[in-house]
């Protein structure tokens, strides 16, 4: 078992470089001065912006954590993880390397992404005692749900947002 904290922590700091690492990617992306494009449209600003947004998120999550280990008294006993909530985080690291390595860009974007939002959806909620009857209900509402999201995200980016997705 691990503790709580540890992971949360490690989380933590895992996303602190993320968001810094998204901030200076997208700084550093090429501009379009070159081609008469008006500067305001800067490629790399959402990738910037969702940079700070995790950086800031990430930071109020560090913080927090700073201000328990100083109030820790001893007498609360610190959460642990059992073996089944990181066999759950597993998966999901597992799922996010899936859709991100092998299914977007190889089949339909909305397909990918209701695939990952139903296995998302199942891999949480499945637990080994649930009844056939609440098992069947879980995955029916898993895709209705997984497909209704492909459908809005691919909505959004393809026709609303102008963007060509993979």
């Amino acid at each position: 078992m691990l503790k709580l904290r540890s992971v949360d922590l490690t989380v933590t700091v895992i996303l602190l470089a993320i968001g810094i690492a998204q901030f200076v990617g997208g700084l550093t992306m090429d501009r379009l001065e070159m081609r008469r494009i008006h500067p305001a449209s800067i490629p790399g600003l959402l990738p910037m912006i969702l940079g700070i947004a995790i950086t800031i998120v990430a930071g109020l999550q560090l913080w927090g954590l700073m201000r328990l280990r100083e109030n820790d008294d001893g007498a609360h006993v610190s959460g642990l993880i059992a073996r089944a909530e990181l066999l759950k985080l597993l998966g999901l690291i597992a799922i996010c390397a899936a859709y991100a390595l092998f299914l977007v860009g190889r089949i339909h974007f909305w397909a990918a992404s209701s695939l990952f939002v139903a296995s998302f959806i199942i891999i949480f909620e499945f637990s080994s005692g649930m009844p056939r009857r609440a098992l069947f209900f879980m995955i029916a509402r898993a895709v209705i749900i997984a497909v209704a999201f492909g459908g809005a995200l691919s909505y959004l980016f393809e026709d609303l947002f102008l963007v060509r997705l993979p």
